[in-house]
């Protein structure tokens, strides 16, 4: 807790630490007083009367530290977070340590000091901040550093130990490999229509329990995928797995697109929808329904981290929601096209108070060896091995496959620092398969579902492909190739007779499109833009028709057919002006009721002398 007075902080601190805080504030009067009483009431009275003379001498780097703890709400200066945003500490010589009785001391020591007892945080007393508020100005709000090109190379450096001398040591090797950039906008809007398109053709399976998609299921999308998955090659796909591919069904189940029915994915009429309405709009649902979604914790992908799943370590275990909605806030304060590193992203979210936890227990979990492999150097406040093994699968995984940011990246083997190595039961060469992300850039599409800016605006204008409508229905293309966006709609609507070339409305597709919400004027907007020619009579009026005839019938409830022993029995129970009221005849010997009076159907029957057979 903050102290209350600058007194009451000097008097928690050691006598050796006040000798020195006392050299740094009047080192040249001399004699220096010899009780600890003495040194705290003579500290407090020369300190309180210059401090304004104390501050201007400051350096730079030492004002920057004070600004932070001055103008922090609770008086308190975080280390962590300091760090994160300047790139350095306080300063080597500063320490405030209530357990190491040192006897140096530099002029921070002047405003920094301990609080209670049992309290490892550092602040600036209560009375000390309300005297500085006045001329110490405020710090600057915290950054996203970026860079305006990408780097082409990065250089890996690893630490493999060495025999050498008779003895194992350490030896720093490095290699230089080249990134990957993939932009991700319009591949995330193809590869939405692509997993929709798999979903209404049945080819999409996932686990019943657990909502993931199969091996083979995952091998179609990835497929379909534009540039196939980040790791596309048969050898990277091996080693590291599914990235996008995995992503994709767990996606369009939390934005309700699709849903299970037995083992297979299919469309819900919002799905169906999704295939004919812009994608920017349907991917904005996405997020904004993924941002609370339980369908899972993007945690469990670092499967090299065990004992998520059971016991105390499943108990201890965060909730998302909360990671989720930090890394949201920390990607709508990033430049649009600015290149983010990863590790930049992570100490602005130190810098700007948008940590996050991922377990309350990290000593629940462990790698390898439950035992010796246990994390319990980790931190469960602290950014560490959990929250940027977090941060790079969401932002990987999830993000990316969304088209939000464009990314670069590099093989997983190596591309990052063993932060497990003190524990020394990890062989693995990497942790996770999303350790080879290495920068990232906010898109026009990110921007505008993050909210970012109002109006989205593709950052590579579409252009439509010409066809030619026929009278009899075909639709041709002329010059180039449709793109998967006109490709879905079509799908919708039409029946593609010739691969890439050649499509023919559907009476069936249409109706069934037009039930789950789709607008027969978006066909014809679709055809007419793409048309020089204004479309035929015999095309107008197949539309026409279809409005006209789309909704002719509706569900007017659900009912019971009841079979009786001959048609005797139906005609006395027909002649009934009761039972007339919600029945009707069926056939030979069949009475059809409504099921809301299916009651009232028995009991007057039984009233009349006619039993059932419910065998």
């Amino acid at each position: 807790m903050q102290p209350r007075t600058l007194l009451e902080a000097l008097e928690c601190s050691f006598t050796g630490k006040l000798r020195a805080i006392y050299d740094v504030l009047d080192g040249n009067n001399k004699p220096r007083p010899a009780r600890k009483d003495q040194l705290v009431s003579a500290i407090n009275r020369i300190l309180l009367n210059r401090v304004k003379a104390e501050w201007n001498s400051l350096s730079k780097h030492e004002k920057q530290v004070v600004q932070e703890a001055v103008h922090d709400p609770m008086g308190q200066f975080d280390v962590d977070k300091f760090t994160a945003m300047h790139g350095k500490g306080p300063g080597k010589r500063f320490t405030v340590s209530r357990y190491n009785n040192s006897n140096t001391a530099t002029k921070l020591n002047l405003f920094l000091h301990l609080g209670e007892r049992h309290d490892p945080r550092i602040w600036i007393p209560e009375d000390l901040q309300q005297s500085m508020k006045g001329f110490v100005p405020k710090p600057k709000e915290p950054e996203v550093r970026f860079l305006t090109e990408l780097p082409p190379t990065v250089d890996l450096v690893s630490y493999p130990y060495v025999y050498k001398s008779g003895k194992y040591v350490r030896g720093a090797t490095s290699t230089t490999v080249p990134i990957e950039w993939r932009n991700m906008e319009a591949t995330a809007k193809a590869g939405l229509l692509s997993v929709l398109g798999l979903i209404d053709e049945g080819k999409i399976s996932v686990s019943a329990s657990t909502k993931r998609p199969s091996q083979a299921s995952m091998n179609r999308i990835a497929g379909a995928l534009d540039g196939g998955d980040f790791y596309a090659s048969a050898e990277a796909e091996a080693e590291v797995g599914p990235i996008q591919a995995f992503a994709w069904p767990l996606l369009v189940q939390a934005g309700r697109l699709a849903k299970l029915d037995g083992s297979r994915l299919e469309l819900t009429a919002a799905g169906r929808k999704a295939l004919s309405a812009p994608s920017h709009e349907t991917l904005k649902m996405i997020w904004n329904r993924w941002l609370p979604t339980k369908i899972i914790d993007e945690f469990s992908r670092i499967e090299a981290i065990k004992g998520q799943t059971r016991g105390r370590g499943k108990s201890a275990m965060r909730a998302a929601e909360w990671r989720r909605s930090a890394i949201d806030e920390a990607l709508a304060r990033c430049p649009h096209r600015g290149v983010v590193s990863v590790d930049g992203l992570a100490r602005f979210m130190i810098a700007a108070n948008l940590g996050f936890e991922v377990t309350r227990s990290p000593g629940t979990l462990y790698v390898d060896d439950p035992h010796y492999g246990r994390l319990y150097g980790e931190s469960a406040t602290r950014w560490g091995v959990l929250q940027d093994r977090y941060l790079l699968c969401f932002l990987f995984e999830y993000v990316a496959t969304l088209g939000f940011i464009d990314v670069a990246f590099v093989p997983p083997d190596g591309a990052r620092k063993k932060p497990w190595e003190p524990t020394g039961y990890f062989e693995g060469s990497y942790l996770s398969r999303y350790d080879g992300l290495k920068f990232f850039r906010l898109t026009a599409l990110g921007a505008y579902c993050l909210d970012v800016v109002d109006q989205y605006e593709p950052e590579t204008p579409r252009k439509s492909t010409p066809v030619s409508v026929y009278p009899d229905l075909r639709i041709v293309v002329q010059d180039g190739r449709l793109d998967q966006e006109e490709r879905s709609l079509l799908r919708s609507c039409a029946d593609e007779e010739e691969p890439d070339s050649v499509w023919r409305l559907s009476t069936e597709k249409m109706l069934k499109a037009v039930e789950t919400g789709m607008d027969t004027g978006t066909v014809r907007e679709f055809l007419s833009a793409r048309d020089e020619q204004p479309l035929p009579e015999l095309v107008e009026g197949f539309l026409s028709r279809i409005e006209s005839r789309a909704r002719a019938i509706r569900p007017a409830g659900s009912g019971v057919l009841f079979e009786c022993d001959n048609v005797q029995t139906v005609e006395t129970l027909l002649s009934d002006s009761k039972i007339a009221k919600f029945s009707s005849s069926a056939g030979e010997k069949g009475i059809f009721v409504k099921t809301s009076s299916e009651q009232s159907f028995r009991n007057a029957a039984r009233k009349m002398g006619f039993g059932f057979d419910n065998g």
